[in-house]
């Protein structure tokens, strides 16, 4: 039976994202705040069920506080229901299902998860039409083709089925790769003429393993959060990165990033290096 792997470790951004219609009304009707909420909430998509999420009262209370209540939760809802408007979420799927998520959302996943066996005709919920079991039932060859390409779990099973039958030297250079896996992530196969997105741009900096824990971190979004802010000076970016300890959840780059009016900010990477060292002195 195919298994469905749900979750994806990152996702391509396209440079122009906050300049999309539906961005720039968020960002007029309730400040640079809702941006911010905005990447969280893709981020919480793409890390729990991958290509959608269910959206009722209940979670937009959650998400709310999570967020870390600079934004009310009448905000919120407001926010997501100008997205719909917009088209940036399915309008006519909430109404049906009470669930948030897109074309372009599922684009994303099915582009991420593609070397992953699925049975997409169970998946729920799919806006995208798609060819993938056709090509895959023709003569058993995509599956072939697509089985040891690079998947984190793939990654982790082969590694796994090559130690049972190594000798100590075999061994100890897998264990050795490992350990280099868990300080990387793989990078994601982007759609043909698109930019792989804020890893990609990153990957000057050598993350330390613990940062990929999202129970303690949330290093992607605040990736996000300084690209969207173009924060682009190399040393200014690993300064904030290190002060915040790589997006650790609780540290006060997040309120600071959250609090701040940015259109008057000129030194955004200065700024916020300042302001970070100035929390970590006071507290």
């Amino acid at each position: 039976m195919a298994m469905i792997y749900n979750s994806i470790p990152y996702f391509p951004t396209q440079v122009s994202f906050f300049e999309e219609v539906a961005m720039e009304l968020i960002e007029a009707r309730y400040g640079m705040k809702a941006e911010t909420a905005v990447m969280k909430l893709v981020c919480k998509i793409y890390k729990e069920n991958g290509y959608y999420m269910v959206w009722n009262e209940e979670q937009c209370t959650l998400f709310t506080n999570k967020v870390g209540r600079e934004i009310a939760k009448e905000e919120m809802q407001g926010i997501v229901e100008t997205l719909m408007e917009k088209g940036f979420f399915d309008k006519e799927t909430y109404k049906e299902h009470g669930i948030l998520t897109s074309v372009e959302i599922q684009r994303v996943w099915l582009e991420a998860t593609k070397r992953r066996k699925r049975d997409l005709e169970s998946l729920p919920y799919m806006l995208v039409k798609t060819e993938e079991s056709d090509k895959g039932g023709k003569d058993g060859k995509a599956d072939k083709e697509t089985d040891g390409m690079q998947n984190p779990q793939n990654c982790m099973q082969d590694a796994d089925n090559s130690t049972e039958n190594a000798d100590n030297s075999e061994q100890n250079k897998t264990e050795q790769n490992k350990a280099n896996e868990n300080r990387e992530l793989p990078p994601l196969t982007p759609p043909p003429g698109e930019d792989v997105g804020v890893w990609r741009k990153y990957s000057f900096i050598e993350f330390p393993g613990y940062a990929y824990n999202k129970n303690t971190h949330n290093l992607e979004c605040l990736l996000l959060a300084l690209d969207g802010l173009h924060i682009n000076d190399p040393n200014d970016t690993k300064a904030i990165l290190k002060l915040s300890d790589y997006g650790r959840l609780g540290n006060e780059v997040w309120k600071i990033i959250h609090a701040t009016k940015w259109s008057i900010v000129n030194s955004k990477g200065k700024y916020l290096i300042g302001a970070l060292n100035k929390a970590r002195t006071q507290g």
